[in-house]
């Protein structure tokens, strides 16, 4: 297993485990640096979920920055064991939750989130469409009227049709992450 780390927060520079083999991809130092300056350094209060967690970094990095609350979705039974253990080393901090089932029974009964994280796997683009699409439209039911979802993809694949607005696009070598939220509306709602 390989070595993560914490980058910024209460927790900065703690080491977490990867789950073995191939199966996830942890987000580079470099991608997750670049991710908290475009969303900020500090989350002090979010509701945050990390929909496909693996090792739960990404989760435990938003809790180290002040999330109230970070959920971690993660079916996977070889992953479940190592995110256990990160918690363990963290000495199971309450603000941050592992849910051992899917994106699937675990968005449904969330509201009002400030951040969905979807990092699913590559092979989704391909391969599994409308399971791209149900985490779509799943996390845009969860996230509040102002909250924020991210996905990231792999170069050369994009997202299937769904309801929320792309608000920005970055690239960082073979993958990218766009930026989406509820669409804004343009009418107003003031009577006349």
């Amino acid at each position: 297993m390989g070595a993560l780390r914490i980058i910024g927060g209460d927790w900065r520079g703690r080491r977490l485990e990867a789950p073995p083999g191939l199966d996830t991809r942890p987000l580079t130092d470099r991608i997750k640096q670049s991710l908290f300056d475009w969303l900020g350094q500090r989350m002090d209060g979010w509701r945050v979920v990390d929909a496909c967690a693996g090792s739960g970094a990404f989760g435990i990095e938003c809790a180290s920055r002040g999330a109230a609350e970070a959920h971690l979705c993660e079916p996977g039974r070889h992953a479940q064991p190592t995110i256990r253990a990160n918690l363990r080393l963290l000495s199971d901090p309450p603000q941050v939750r592992l849910h051992p089932r899917g994106f699937e029974q675990v968005l449904p009964g969330l509201r009002d989130l400030d951040l969905v994280f979807c990092d699913p796997p590559f092979p989704w683009f391909r391969e599994e469409p409308a399971m791209l699409a149900r985490l779509l439209e799943l996390s845009a039911a969860a996230v509040s009227a102002d909250g924020i979802v991210l996905i990231r993809g792999e170069r050369g694949e994009d997202l299937p049709a769904h309801a929320l607005e792309e608000r920005e696009r970055r690239t960082y070598g073979r993958s990218w992450v766009a930026m989406l939220g509820r669409p804004r509306s343009t009418a107003s709602t003031t009577p006349a």
